[in-house]
């Protein structure tokens, strides 16, 4: 018997993933496309593309893989004298900080085309590395989910979060005013962002700060495996601070974004919620939320994008075959809105790009800072995003409206 147990463990162990990648650390930037290798670099700058990327890589209870990283961007965010477009970005399920990694290399095109469409910034993007892979065995790997997913939840703690909030004091206050500050999480990765940001949101506006309450300027979850019941907090303590006026505008302070095409947070998420779901809706009153004619069950097994009481917007392409990568953004949510056009959420259509619009729902609070987007299949085709050009006039469009803000 233990002679099969050693079997199995060995098994287990010969399957298990290489957990930090990013371990040449230097607070000098590792120049790419200059014959170097900075395939374990935690700093790289690509010249040629006009970007900086820094990995800060953490463990499964949010401690720093190793604190340099961390020190190294920041320093080199504190250094810069321009004005900075900063990115941060965490990634979901079966991915990790490694070269090859596609986030990672979708990342790097990313940031490549937000420096060509903002020129005049000095953009750096931050990719938050966790062991999103923990198996590399075919037929293992999509046991994980729920593990993963456990540790998605408590990921965004400690370190993690101080991390988040260091970056953001280094980029927004007592900076350059025309910093810019981005936080994307996709899938897990936007669990992990809603589990840390989400107390500093609620800190924020119990302090009565309003429209300030934002982190940075915009956080967006895209394709987000959380459940409906975990964005209900928020909602509520956003609703009570609006119902007092203390919200200047509806510019939005968090974007969630979500695929009907998306099969794995449409079906698989659902799928795998059914069960725990039912004995936490009926077992457990700690769990239950206080929406009046919301079913119990639906929020604690929706995920939060295709839960239809919370979708305030639609995003579609008027031409299925939009392929364009140049963003021309409608005046109206590209500028700083006055008057009555500062409520934009109120507007029967807007343009993000050429042949891409957005339309608030009828069911929609118009005043609502907290945008549940709704994308087709034409916009968001599966899970991912990044490849995705048209999505990227949108992200822009809510972060110039998002920036106006104060």
């Amino acid at each position: 018997m233990s002679r099969l147990l050693f079997a199995m463990l060995m098994l287990l162990s010969a399957c298990a993933p290489q957990e930090y990648f990013r371990t040449n650390i230097s607070v000098k930037p590792c120049l790419a496309n200059a014959g170097a290798d900075c395939s374990a670099a935690n700093l790289v700058v690509n010249p040629q593309d006009g970007y900086t990327l820094g990995f800060v890589e953490f463990d499964d209870d949010g401690r720093f893989y190793d604190q340099r990283q961390a020190d190294a961007l920041l320093n080199n965010l504190q250094a810069s004298q321009q004005p900075q477009y900063v990115v941060l970005y965490t990634h979901g399920w079966h991915h990790n900080a490694k070269d090859s990694d596609n986030n990672v290399r979708r990342f790097k095109e990313s940031l490549r085309d937000i420096k060509l469409r903002n020129p005049h910034y000095r953009v750096v993007g931050i990719y938050l590395g966790w062991r999103g892979e923990t198996v590399e065995t075919p037929w293992l790997r999509a046991l994980t989910f729920w593990e993963r997913r456990s540790v998605s939840e408590r990921l965004g703690q400690k370190q993690f979060l101080d991390f988040l909030l260091n970056v953001e004091a280094v980029v927004k206050h007592d900076a350059n005013p025309d910093n810019r500050l981005l936080t994307i999480g996709h899938s897990l990765g936007a669990s992990v962002m809603l589990n840390a940001l989400q107390p500093v949101w609620l800190q924020r506006l119990q302090q009565e700060r309003g429209d300030q309450a934002r982190f940075g300027d915009l956080v967006l979850l895209v394709n987000p495996a959380i459940e409906a019941r975990r964005f209900a907090d928020l909602r509520t303590a956003v609703r009570r601070v609006a119902a007092t006026n203390r919200l200047a505008h509806a510019n939005p302070l968090v974007v969630v974004a979500s695929s009907e095409a998306d099969t794995i947070t449409k079906n698989m998420f659902t799928y795998s919620r059914a069960v725990p779901a039912w004995f936490e809706s009926v077992l457990d009153p700690i769990e239950q939320v206080d929406i009046p004619g919301a079913s119990q069950w639906d929020l604690a097994a929706t995920a939060v994008g295709h839960y239809r009481g919370f979708i305030t917007h639609r995003l579609e392409a008027i031409d299925p075959a939009l392929k364009t990568q140049t963003c021309h953004l409608d005046s109206a949510i590209a500028s700083k809105p006055t008057g009555s056009d500062r409520n934009i959420a109120s507007a029967a259509v807007l343009r993000v790009a050429d042949g891409l619009q957005l339309r608030p729902v009828k069911e929609a609070w118009m005043a609502d800072p907290l945008w549940v987007v709704q994308t087709d299949r034409f916009v968001l085709p599966n899970h991912g995003f990044m490849a995705q050009k048209p999505f990227w006039c949108f992200i822009e469009a809510a972060l110039s409206l998002a920036a106006s803000h104060g």
